[in-house]
């Protein structure tokens, strides 16, 4: 991902903001229950991302156009559905056209966690695990393994990944972070704010690996360091403010 520091640009180009806050992903990873509704977290088939599905099916009622706010892999299940009957040729662009009874999240590139970005022995192509997920665990359908194939290219641009020791990538022209210096409350001297295109949902320090005090359900900050973490919902980026400001605001909405 490449570093810009410009005022006008746009953190995840491809993607758009929504028009209602994504409530449905926790900014905690070790959360359990919804912050939202208190419902238990169901985990993503991939990476063990945790998200509400009955915050998201209220998310998707209230999204009604074929924009593309979620940079998400979804897979439908092969299954009879009594709410309508399920397409065999045509695959969802995205979220908002895939029928909730027949939805599985399998993972979010917005929502990077320990495994997504460095990698883990738990997702090694050559390992059980993926030839155990061949069979899909609903209905003894083939999993869809074009996941993994597909993430050499970016699924918002097709841009072609070089190699590397991550299964899974962001890609650099779809998601680009930026930086500014900006008055601190305090000392009334410059500090740091770098702009994350991507929900940071890690509870431990990014520069000293302590855990993180949460203050909000998009807010938290590490005691050690005086470093802010204040995620945007509308566009699931992240600021990292290193001191006190009160002049933060998400880079791409300007909420």
């Amino acid at each position: 991902m490449e570093l810009k520091n410009d005022d006008s640009f746009d953190p995840t180009p491809k993607l758009k903001s929504s028009p209602v806050p994504i409530s449905f992903i926790s900014f905690n990873k070790h959360d359990e229950n919804c912050i939202r509704c208190g419902d238990i977290y169901t985990e993503t088939t991939i990476n063990y991302q945790k998200y509400c599905k009955k915050c998201l099916s209220g998310y998707l009622t209230n999204i009604t156009d074929e924009n593309i706010y979620l940079d998400v892999y979804i897979f439908t299940r092969n299954l009879e559905c009594n709410e309508h009957e399920i397409s065999r040729t045509k695959e969802p662009q995205n979220i908002q056209e895939c029928c909730r009874n027949c939805l599985e999240i399998l993972f979010f590139k917005q929502v990077p966690n320990n495994y997504y970005l460095y990698g883990s022995n738990k997702f090694n192509l050559n390992d059980n695990v993926i030839e155990s997920e061949k069979n899909c665990k609903y209905g003894g359908n083939k999993f869809n393994l074009n996941v993994i194939e597909s993430e050499k290219n970016c699924n918002l641009c097709r841009k072609e990944f070089h190699e590397t020791h991550m299964y899974f990538t962001l890609c650099s022209d779809c998601y680009l972070i930026s930086s500014r210096y900006t008055e601190s409350t305090l000392t009334k001297k410059p500090i740091p704010i770098i702009y994350l295109p991507y929900w940071y949902s890690l509870s431990n320090c990014e520069a000293c690996n302590l855990k993180l005090k949460f203050t909000s359900d998009c807010q938290k900050y590490c005691e050690n360091c005086f470093i802010f973490y204040t995620g945007c919902r509308y566009c699931l980026t992240t600021n990292v403010i290193f001191g006190v400001t009160n002049q933060s605001q998400c880079k791409k909405c300007k909420r």
